[in-house]
């Protein structure tokens, strides 16, 4: 069953790329940028969710979840998980 995630802003930092869920800190993204393979004349830079999406997340598979301004969060929100939980 997937957790449903809020991105947080991506960071680059040498050959790391990361993005975390603003609330709860899990891995969204994270990769090592020199061991990914793109062809020549490519950008390398793996695509990010835009900071505030709803993202779900089920092993390995991520996905967009829509949401629209004002709805409340799905039940399977991390946000709306114990907090100790996620702390």
């Amino acid at each position: 069953m997937p957790l449903i995630h809020i991105a947080g802003p991506a960071i680059h930092v040498n050959t790391l790329l990361r993005q975390r869920c603003a609330w709860c800190g899990a891995p969204i993204i994270d990769y090592d940028l020199d061991r990914i393979a793109v062809p020549c004349g490519q950008d390398p830079t793996p695509a990010t969710w835009p900071v505030g999406d709803l993202v779900a997340v089920d092993g390995c598979a991520s996905w967009t979840v829509p949401n629209e301004d004002g709805r409340p969060l799905p039940a399977d929100a991390c946000a709306l998980i114990d907090a100790d939980v996620t702390r």
